[in-house]
């Protein structure tokens, strides 16, 4: 059921690209699923970013491993 909606919706759409991304190469987003997982709030709006995230900011940017990331 939940995947039908999702392919009518996404037909009903004109511009949608679905394409995937592994999760080694997308550690922000698999954080902030992680984050969303374990809290118990509907809607949560970030003024700065998460600890974690600055976390994983600071060591891809001091060892260049998000530049390798983005170039895969």
């Amino acid at each position: 059921m939940l995947i039908r909606r999702i392919q009518q919706f996404v037909a009903s759409e004109r511009k949608w690209s679905l394409r995937y991304v592994p999760r080694e190469t997308n550690w922000i987003a698999d954080v902030l699923a992680k984050m969303a997982l374990s809290s118990d709030e509907v809607l949560h709006m970030f003024e700065e970013p998460p600890m974690e995230i600055n976390e994983i900011l600071k060591e891809a940017f001091s060892s260049d491993n998000l530049i390798m990331n983005i170039s895969m």
